[in-house]
């Protein structure tokens, strides 16, 4: 650990003008600083901080927050997450500092890179020769103390420091010397995950034209040789053997003249479209075709007569009822000896299912993709702070205070993957069908009342209004009361989740005809008429990114609608449209008159808990 006695010029106190000035006015044009010399390594050092991509980037949490804890644990004025360039330090975060960038020539920062490891300290800039005739030294703001650990990649290149500033000669106590270097080891990290995804993205994309490049081989050289085979299959037969396969097979045949004319078309086409040979052939084959695939078709159909190029194409061709389904047309031409074409030979295979089967699985993988997305981030978010704040309790760095709120944080966050497991594991039973019911009589609103408890701390948190009415005719209801819980609390987290600050959420519970109607209406963001048909299917969200305004996983709906369908219910959500909020509505068949009702009242709290504890 390498210690100086000098003065910094990495910075200036928070909110304060006069050294804020002095900043300013020393970077325009004092000189007098002692360079730090070019690290071994400078060339490949640059390199990986270009890799990274951060310069010049905007703030961001993560490093932020290392900041305000660095300045916060060391009770430093200034604290910097700063990065060394070739001609400048510029700061990534920064407290107490208003510029984001000073010379090169003046920052400590391009000393303390040269040890690689370990805490540089300088106790008193004024009276190290190194520092000493520094501008932010002599002048403004009079810095006097600092204190760097460098953030070194694991490939051991610096590619700047987490420092703290002072403007007093003073030291670190060990605590704080252990704290700035685990937290400079959290920026170094965050510098390492951009690098590591930056590599990881180039050898996906090599990958991915990898793929493609040998996809598109194994197609050309599997059309080569299937054009050979049609090609050695047509010059053999005759026309008469022709026709009779033709009519026998269960494909759409055609021939065509050397103009493209068609001269023939089998019987199996015929009966698809139910029309006659006179209406189909020349070119009148074009009106069965879709209007929106005919000029694709005609395009390359033309190309083919002129290059004598197999035909291929997929269009939509119109049957007998009118309905439209996909086709994969083929022709190949029959040449003489000469090398002439005397016809063309084709075929029309019907390949609707194949298509839809492709989208649905294109749609599966993409949301598939999505939905793995959105578990990995919410699942890291509460882990990455239990993690972050526990590494600071186990330090016995926090005051009491600090130490009751990591307790807090940690606690909240624990309760956050609860909740996210617990409804992954809801989805798995449901997906798998092994979700069982435990069903009995029991009144709707202690079950209502219990949900509201559950989210009326987070309702208040954000001043969101939480009222019910309830229809004594629609109170009695058969289900399995832990469920009918679990299926109310989500309807009632949901529209406070999306409610803003100062909104309100209504309850009401009626009877209409023989069921029991539970309405939840918000006055949040809504929800976009295209999206109303998709809110209760598995793994969709209106905005699917990881960075979207509001978490989850995009389950709880899909669960609410499986629960109640088990229940002899159905679930259903309108909106006027986005920021008019929303409403759900949940109907149960009401109980017989001669059923007993449920008077476990104190279970449902029971339930109310556990759900707060466990999702």
């Amino acid at each position: 650990m390498s210690r100086r006695n000098t003065k910094q010029a990495d910075g200036a106190p928070p909110d304060s003008a006069p050294a804020a000035v002095g900043a300013r006015r020393a970077a325009k044009g004092a000189g007098g600083a002692k360079s730090a010399p070019v690290p071994s390594d400078e060339a490949q050092r640059l390199d990986a901080l270009r890799r990274c991509e951060v310069l010049d980037t905007a703030p961001e949490a993560a490093f932020d927050d290392i900041a305000h804890l660095a300045a916060h644990i060391c009770g430093t004025p200034v604290a910097l997450v700063s990065l060394v360039d070739e001609n400048r330090q510029w700061f990534k975060a920064r407290v107490g500092l208003d510029v984001s960038e000073l010379p090169r020539d003046w920052a400590f920062c391009a000393h303390a890179i040269l040890q690689h490891t370990g805490l540089f300290v300088v106790s008193d800039a004024l009276e190290d020769e190194c520092f000493a005739r520094n501008p932010l030294v002599r002048g403004e703001p009079g810095i006097r103390f600092y204190a760097g650990v460098p953030l070194v990649t694991s490939d051991g290149h610096a590619l700047g420091t987490l420092c703290v500033i002072d403007f007093i000669p003073r030291t670190l106590d060990a605590g704080q010397e252990k704290a700035l270097s685990v937290l400079a080891h959290h920026a170094a990290s965050q510098l390492e995950l951009r690098l590591k995804s930056r590599a990881l993205a180039e050898v996906n994309e090599s990958l991915r034209r990898e793929a493609a490049e040998r996809a598109r081989a194994e197609q050309a050289h599997e059309i080569t040789r299937a054009r050979e085979r049609r090609t050695r299959a047509a010059a053999e037969a005759t026309e008469r053997h022709y026709r009779f396969l033709a009519e026998t097979i269960p494909q759409q045949v055609w021939t065509a003249q050397p103009d493209g004319a068609l001269d023939y078309v089998n019987r199996r086409a015929l009966d698809y479209f139910s029309l006659d040979d006179a209406s189909v052939l020349g070119a009148g084959w074009q009106q069965v075709v879709h209007p929106e695939d005919i000029e694709d078709s005609l395009s390359r159909w033309r190309r083919s007569l002129s290059t004598g190029e197999t035909y291929e194409v997929e269009f939509r061709l119109r049957g007998a009822s009118g309905e439209y389904r996909w086709h994969l047309a083929r022709a190949l031409p029959m040449r003489d000896a000469g090398g002439g074409i005397v016809k063309w030979f084709g075929t029309n295979t019907d390949i609707d299912e194949q298509k839809q089967l492709y989208r649905l699985a294109q749609e599966a993988n993409q949301m598939k993709d999505q939905f793995l997305a959105v578990v990995s981030h919410e699942l890291r978010t509460p882990l990455t702070s239990i993690t972050g704040w526990a590494e600071l309790l186990r330090l016995g760095i926090l005051d009491e205070k600090g130490e009751k709120h990591a307790v807090e944080v940690i606690e909240n966050s624990a309760r956050a993957q609860a909740q996210l497991i617990g409804d992954l594991l809801d989805i798995s039973r449901i997906i798998t069908g092994k979700i069982r019911l435990n069903v009995q009589p029991l009144e709707l609103p202690p079950v209502v009342e219990a949900a509201l408890d559950v989210v009326r701390p987070a309702a208040n948190a954000r001043s969101i209004k939480l009222s019910a009415r309830y229809d004594p005719r629609a109170a009695k209801v058969s289900g399995d009361p832990d469920r009918i819980q679990q299926i109310v609390w989500n309807l009632l987290s949901n529209a406070v989740k999306f409610t803003p600050e100062g909104g309100r959420v209504e309850v009401r519970l009626a009877r209409v005809g023989a069921h029991a109607e539970l309405t939840v209406s918000d006055t949040g963001v809504g929800i976009a008429p295209e999206f109303i048909p998709y809110v209760f299917d598995r793994f969709r969200q209106a905005d699917p990114s990881p960075t979207r305004a509001h978490g989850g996983l995009g389950i709880g709906l899909a669960i609410v609608r499986h629960l109640a369908e088990l229940h002899g219910g159905e679930v259903s959500a309108e909106s006027a449209g986005e920021g008019h909020g929303a409403t759900f509505r949940l109907r149960l068949p009401l109980l017989s008159a001669n059923a007993k009702p449920d008077r476990r009242g104190p279970r449902t709290k029971r339930a109310a808990a556990a759900a707060k504890t466990s999702r």
